[in-house]
């Protein structure tokens, strides 16, 4: 099966160099990319299904996609693709927190209500996981968050979260074996 990753096109937070916010929309940029995205989409794959997380930016971007490639396979919206859920930290300059601190599995993060990347993992595996039952002759568009995406392509090639970047409205392809039923 072929998996296209996207990540959602740039949004508000993103431009304030603010941490992840749930009803953060896209920019005059972000839909700029990601109706690039849509175009490249259109001359390069044939996609039958595509999941979205729900969060408003990549609603939006898949909005924005589909007005340059109208996709007529069914459209999922998938919670277990939301960005990793940063508590109170959400809307916070980032510039004003340490990021090494956040990413940390401790009490006060825990307090702070802020999901862990072991939690983001166990998602983002579930949501491969189901995928594998899909048709291995599917092209499948995924549309989501920086950390989940950095999560799935950690899953798929064994590298480092540290060492994965993902731009906004990046196209990124992988191959993935389904289970034979």
């Amino acid at each position: 099966m072929k998996l296209i990753l996207i990540r959602h096109g740039e949004s508000e937070a993103n431009r304030d160099r603010k941490l992840a916010i749930e009803e953060t929309k896209l920019t005059q940029e972000g839909i700029k990319q990601a109706k690039e995205a849509g175009k490249k989409l259109k001359e390069k794959y044939k996609i039958d299904m595509i999941f979205c997380s729900p969060l408003k930016r990549c609603v939006e971007t898949l909005e924005s996609i589909l007005v340059e490639y109208p996709i007529e396979g069914p459209v999922f919206m998938c919670k277990l693709l939301e960005e990793r859920d940063l508590g109170e930290y959400k809307g916070m300059e980032m510039q004003l927190i340490d990021l090494e601190e956040l990413d940390q599995d401790n009490k006060i993060n825990d307090e702070m209500g802020v999901e862990s990347w072991v939690e983001l993992k166990k998602r983002t595996d579930l949501f491969l996981e189901d995928l594998k039952l899909e048709n291995e002759n599917s092209t499948i568009l995924v549309i989501a968050h920086d950390g989940s995406i950095r999560m799935m392509i950690n899953k798929l090639t064994g590298k480092s979260i540290d060492e994965i970047e993902v731009n906004n409205a990046e196209i990124m392809e992988f191959e993935i074996e389904t289970e034979k039923v």
